[in-house]
């Protein structure tokens, strides 16, 4: 047997097997002795015929087409184990010639990739700065959701609430209706469609016609650039009675270790310095991670992206692709075809693959690595979280937590945020920085103890930015 190999794009090898004569005819008797057992010739008792009978009865095609069935996996299974090549899914088959029996097999290979002199790459770190107005239109939500809503005789006015029977038809689509809707009409907000809030302002209780034009840059494509008319009947306006912000008011939100104003500023200050170093750190990750994809060089096979479209779909319709009435409900619903579906899907599933090979490589390069102590200590913070610290409920928790499914998923889940951590290190440090040495001790001092290095994987870490 000789073969040819021949690497693709998209990580496929195309093997040529050329298959000995001898080898052909050993499996051709064979499967004319398997079609005797299995067709009746009359004459001869099953699987006693002779080959040429077999031939006379069902076509020498239909022999080599047996012998193909059992010969062809044969001899591709002993190629790809002679060259070690990795396979990472079934072949593409097709039959070159017959005489000599000459096979050719397409098959997706395990990714190749580079990612180059990434320890050389800088962004430098964002900051949050968190302002005044932040501050307050915090405090002013706060008292808001306290803020007693008294019915007024005039005009709708800003921040204003109104009840009101709404019908909105926009232009060839089904009018849509609903009666005695109450809202706020806030500067700034959208309450239906954009534009309806601000037409509000100056109305009084009664019956309306508000006609508009949606923008161009609207989300949904069957709604941009068309008319919306709203026929609309106000039965009450209300205006917004805020609290006094004094310390009173802010005592009475019984907030441990606040209360006063100046403890309340505080308070939120801190908070809103959490949440926009959190939304920056996360916005900062996605981007270093695509800068290293983008110098990256990444070669990896289709199915890749199929599987990932798959998992998208499965996510999407609430695992109704579990069984094909159920998929096809659900593509019914969202009045797309499957076809449809899948090239919505593939964007984001390339994504996903492209940013779990970069960060797969990362993790074999710095050596990044996962024990148990460190899967043991993120099980016992979630369990923390999800039950308060209230000791009552842990134990059922942490059966349904700590699984063996359920410790590969946080396992694949730390190997993702500790490569991030990683890659934040090299890219927020200064120009001339050491950043060559992999920063492998650093993860085993977090787990309290030398562990072993993690065993590669067929599947790629998950490709989150935040683990």
């Amino acid at each position: 047997m000789g073969t040819t190999v021949e690497r693709l794009e998209n990580a496929r090898v195309s093997l040529e097997i050329e298959v000995d004569a001898e080898r052909v005819e050993k499996h051709t008797e064979r499967a004319a002795q398997r079609i005797s057992r299995q067709v009746r010739i009359p004459g001869f008792r099953p699987g006693k015929a002779p080959r040429n009978m077999v031939e006379r009865h069902v076509g020498s095609g239909a022999i080599l087409q047996e012998a193909l069935e059992e010969l062809i996996p044969e001899v591709y299974n002993e190629a790809i184990a002679e060259l070690d090549i990795d396979a990472i899914d079934q072949p593409e088959f097709d039959l070159k010639s017959t005489e000599p029996l000459v096979v050719m097999a397409t098959v997706p290979v395990r990714p190749v990739v580079d990612l180059g002199d990434y320890r050389a790459l800088r962004v430098p770190k964002p900051e949050a700065p968190v302002t005044e107005q932040q501050v307050e239109d915090t405090k002013l939500a706060l008292r808001r959701q306290y803020a007693v809503l008294e019915p007024v005789e005039r005009a709708v006015a800003w921040d204003d609430h109104v009840r009101a029977d709404v019908t909105v038809t926009v232009e060839d689509q089904e009018p849509y209706t609903e009666e005695d809707a109450e809202f706020p009409v806030r500067e700034g907000t959208v309450v239906s469609l954009p534009g309806f809030v601000d037409r509000l302002v100056g109305l009084e209780a009664g019956e309306h016609t508000i006609e508009f034009t949606l923008p161009d840059d609207l989300p949904s494509e069957t709604l941009r650039g068309k008319k919306a008319t709203y026929q609309i009947k106000i039965s009450e306006v209300k205006q917004e009675v805020l609290p006094e912000l004094d310390d009173e008011f802010v005592a009475s939100l019984d907030e441990d270790g606040v209360t006063t104003v100046a403890e309340l500023d505080a308070r939120l200050r801190t908070d809103l310095q959490v949440q926009a170093d959190r939304a920056v750190r996360e916005q900062y990750h996605n981007e270093i991670i695509d800068l290293l994809i983008a110098q990256a060089k990444l070669d990896y096979p289709d199915v890749l992206v199929n599987r990932e479209v798959d998992r998208i779909i499965d996510r999407e319709s609430n695992h109704a692709s579990h069984s094909r009435e159920g998929f096809e409900n659900w593509l019914r619903s969202v009045g797309r075809s499957e076809e449809e579906v899948r090239e919505g899907f593939r964007p984001e599933a390339d994504l996903v693959v492209r940013r779990a090979l970069a960060l797969g490589e990362l993790i074999a390069k710095e050596e990044i690595e996962v024990g148990d102590p460190q899967i043991d200590e993120e099980i016992d913070s979630l369990i923390s979280q999800m039950t308060g610290g209230n000791p009552a409920n842990q134990q059922a928790i942490r059966g349904l937590i700590d699984t063996a499914e359920g410790r590969n998923s946080i396992h694949s889940q730390l190997l993702t945020r500790f490569a991030v951590e990683r890659l934040e290190e090299i890219t927020a440090q200064a120009d001339g920085e050491a950043g060559d040495e992999p920063r492998r001790t650093s993860r085993r001092r977090r787990a309290g103890g030398d562990e072993p290095a993690a065993e590669a994987t067929d599947e790629a870490p998950e490709a989150t930015a935040e683990g």
